[in-house]
């Protein structure tokens, strides 16, 4: 047999090396295209972008994919959503359209670690693979199966925060634990494992977090991070979640702050037997004023003493003279919902869209139509804080509020009756707006909806 020429081989082989990289350029931009679809590739990220008809700019699915594919591997489980930040369309139809712009779009990375113990591991790998320099927006969720403990990541940051949310969620009675930049929440079991988790978060640089209590619906929340209400506070607290007549319990506080207890009653019969109860109780410790609710009326007192005067050092500068805002000068639109540790969070944004300041005033109301078409019924709305800022916020022509809308998570098992869209008016008498939410929803019949009174800190 006679050996190929040396020239003719070596022309073989590069023809050979051409092909291949043809071939995976080819299925690059195919996976990266419409055509990938097509074709039966996997999406390289779920593009959420409401009713528009648009894809992400190519900085924004090619980084999606670098992440993803430096993820495969590194983590149990890897998914990446590309969303538009603003689903409405173009008022200028001549004008540049912002889905071109990829500082519009938002990539989100939900990583998953085998256990807790993986999580810090695959916190690392996934701040690896997402550059804080990108044109986009990253939002960066790192888990573990169960998802017992869920962290948002901040892009460039570390993992000290990842390492602390597994140290608590190691403490005795920890059932979950969830940290977001500027928040957080821990789930115990009981009503007795609140104070020793309290304890647990001492030296760690957490941000406002909330303990929440499984057995009987006990918070107790930061005010400021790294202080708590006092000892004999939060022991009044965990005894009163156990009254008859009492379904939930509130207490806010931490130094510099003064603790405040809230107390939410089945009735109005039992609203006035727990104030009167509180009236008369002896406490070692600081007053704490209460406000005991029901059916949306509070019977206000102070336990242990005559109560501080408020501190009115947070108020909203500048108020004084400027109308309330009457709705019709608002833009109300859904900015993005979410999930974390069996509840779910719908996030509102109202823009001033007038000429002239006004004030924004309490909180929105709501109504959800299902997949059938009809309105969900027996909804119970309540105040997120039964404290709300006192002067409402003030917003300029072109800033912006927002409100989370919390709730746990419902079965859709029996009930698979979905809320497809919200409508929502943003101030009391104002005009109602509908919208279409960018994912089914389980706000099912007889769901109770925690409120967020309207914040400029909240307006994403």
């Amino acid at each position: 047999m006679t050996a190929e020429p040396p020239a003719v081989a070596r022309k073989g082989l590069v023809a050979a090396v051409v092909l291949l990289l043809i071939a995976v350029l080819g299925a690059l931009v195919v996976r990266l295209t419409p055509l990938g679809e097509l074709a039966g590739w996997p999406p390289v990220c779920t593009v959420v972008t409401g009713e528009r008809d648009v894809r992400p700019p190519s900085e924004v699915t090619e980084a999606a994919a670098r992440a993803h594919d430096e993820l495969d591997g590194a983590v149990s489980s890897v998914t990446t959503v590309c969303s538009l930040a603003d689903v409405a369309e173009p008022v200028a139809t001549d004008g540049p359209d912002p889905a071109d712009d990829p500082a519009q779009w938002v990539v989100a990375v939900d990583a998953q670690a085998g256990d807790v113990d993986a999580v810090a591991v695959a916190a690392a790998a996934v701040l690896a693979a997402a550059s804080p320099a990108a044109p986009f927006s990253w939002r960066l969720d790192v888990h573990d199966a169960a998802r017992s403990l869920a962290v948002v990541l901040t892009p460039g940051g570390d993992t000290d925060l990842v390492e602390d949310a597994v140290a608590l969620r190691r403490t005795p009675g920890v059932a979950e634990v969830w940290f977001g930049p500027d928040s957080g929440r821990v789930a115990v079991a009981t009503g007795a494992d609140v104070a020793p988790v309290l304890a647990a978060t001492a030296g760690r640089d957490l941000p406002v977090t909330t303990v929440e209590s499984r057995d009987d619906w006990l918070e107790v929340q930061q005010i400021h991070p790294g202080t708590w209400p006092d000892a004999d506070s939060v022991a009044l607290a965990a005894d009163v979640a156990g009254w008859e007549g009492v379904w939930r319990v509130v207490l806010s506080g931490g130094e510099p702050a003064s603790p405040d207890l809230t107390v939410e009653a089945d009735d109005d019969a039992h609203r006035a037997h727990v104030a009167s109860r509180l009236a008369a109780t002896v406490h070692p410790g600081p007053a704490v004023p209460f406000h005991v609710l029901a059916q949306q009326v509070a019977l206000d007192g102070v336990v242990g003493g005559v109560a501080a005067e408020p501190d009115r050092a947070g108020a909203t500068p500048g108020l004084e003279g400027v109308p309330a805002c009457t709705g019709d000068e608002l833009r109300v639109e859904v900015t993005g919902t979410d999930a974390a540790l069996g509840t779910r969070y719908l996030m509102l944004r109202a823009t001033h869209t007038g000429t002239a300041p006004c004030v924004l005033v309490g909180m929105p109301e709501l109504a959800f139509t299902r997949q059938s078409g009809t309105r969900t019924p027996d909804l119970t709305q309540l105040p997120e804080s039964v404290t709300p800022p006192a002067s409402g916020v003030l917003l300029q022509p072109g800033a912006a509020a927002g409100s989370q809308v919390r709730w746990r998570a419902m079965s859709t098992t029996q009930d698979p009756d979905v809320a497809v869209e919200v409508t929502v008016r943003a101030v009391e008498g104002g005009p109602a707006v509908e919208l279409v939410l960018p994912d089914p929803l389980d706000v099912l019949a007889g769901a109770t909806l925690k409120v967020g009174h309207w914040s400029t800190s909240e307006a994403g």
